[in-house]
């Protein structure tokens, strides 16, 4: 059997890769291996590998990188540790091919130690662009670091063949995120009041808002500018979802947690809701805002408004539920009353979302049965011009 390893680093990654991670492990001719890391193993940020254990998978293969300091030098030396680790674990593994997703540090470290290591890479999610943040960077470096791309759209799919990749490597698959909420089974509004003890008697926003780490020291102030608006719309509840581990993301959930306690009444926080209650919460909130790629990639299956903020997602396809602000009170403010206008929620109807294929972790699947590995690792510069 093909011995295919998946890397988790997030409860994002990890919620997109389910289907297809079932889909590889039901297969007759592949073997799954997780290599799970990063803020799956993090108690501040909700030891999400405690999901992955309770869908039955084995933990083998749990790397910590010790993600404790989120500052600039505190985050390249878990990437130091992250790409020995890696690189030690995949010697150990030996996979056929490796599955990495998305864009985050510690995923570049997996391609780059995968790299050394001589295992073939197959990327989900490459070809887009979110100038406002480092990840761009990494996610065009783990293009040049892999053999197979799944891209979510045909302008992501042109782009990555742009950056010199053979087209018969590039597939455009659709968005896993897209197609898990197809096939997920949602949570009443009843349900998930039970799950996290919070009642949504009112409107609410889900909120995530993450650094935008090419920015100098900006995240609490952004943040700051988000609070003092939601402070216009004291009618709706609010359910906030802590932010990452890129830097400053400590000081966006110290921020969080102190406005929560100060309005108890009608907010909450929570490191992490997992996937079926982030999605239950989005299909069933007023409007999402933040910067979150989710934002982008899944708001539009809900037709539920998006206020997305500042320049983190700036470069990412758009349709019509998302309203681009600047960070500040004014804007966001102003977009939020946008977003929940019965003019703008009945234009939303007729909407299309171009992330959406049909059996999109069926396709990778069959693509990473089938295709042949002997010539893959030898890589030759594509040349469009």
């Amino acid at each position: 059997m093909r011995k295919i390893s998946v890397f988790t680093s997030t409860r994002a990654d990890y919620g997109l890769l389910r289907n297809l991670i079932r889909e590889i492990d039901n297969s007759t001719q592949l073997s799954l291996h997780l290599m799970v890391s990063g803020t799956h193993l993090v108690a501040d940020q909700g030891m999400t590998v405690k999901e992955i254990e309770e869908d039955g998978y084995a933990l083998d293969n749990c790397i910590d990188i010790e993600l404790s300091d989120d500052s600039p030098v505190g985050i390249c030396d878990s990437m130091g540790l992250a790409v020995r680790r890696y690189g030690k674990a995949l010697r150990t593994i030996q996979p056929d091919i490796l599955v990495i997703l998305g864009d985050r540090f510690e995923s570049f470290c997996c391609a780059a130690a995968a790299t050394v290591c001589r295992i073939p890479v197959a990327h989900i999610h490459g070809g887009e662009s979110t100038v406002g943040a480092m990840d761009e960077a990494f996610r065009h470096s783990i293009t040049k670091m892999s053999h197979l791309h799944f891209p979510c759209c045909e302008t992501y799919r042109m782009r990555i063949i742009q950056l010199g990749e053979a087209p018969d490597r590039v597939f455009d698959v659709g968005a896993l995120g897209v197609e898990n909420i197809k096939k997920i089974t949602l949570m009443t509004k009843s349900e998930l009041e039970k799950s996290i003890d919070f009642k949504l008697d009112q409107p609410f926003f889900l909120i995530t808002f993450h650094p935008v780490t090419l920015e100098n020291e900006t995240a609490g102030e952004q943040f700051g500018q988000l609070l003092a608006a939601l402070e216009q719309f004291r009618n709706y509840k609010c359910i906030f979802t802590q932010a990452n581990a890129d830097t400053a993301g400590q000081t966006i959930n110290k921020l969080m947690y102190a406005y929560v306690k100060e309005n108890s009444d009608r907010c909450m926080a929570i490191p992490s809701l997992g996937y079926l209650r982030y999605l239950s919460a989005m299909s069933l909130c007023a409007a999402v805002v933040g910067n979150s790629s989710s934002g982008i990639l899944e708001t539009p299956v809900f037709k539920v408004p998006a206020i997305n903020i500042g320049d983190r997602q700036k470069g990412r396809i758009r349709t019509k539920n998302i309203i681009d602000c600047r960070p500040t009170k004014k804007f966001i403010t102003s977009a939020i009353r946008k977003g929940l206008s019965t003019d703008f929620v009945t234009g939303l109807q007729i909407m299309k979302n171009p992330y959406e294929k049909n059996d999109t972790s069926m396709l990778i699947t069959d693509i990473l049965e089938s295709i042949e590995l002997e010539p893959i690792i030898k890589k030759e510069f594509y040349d469009t011009l």
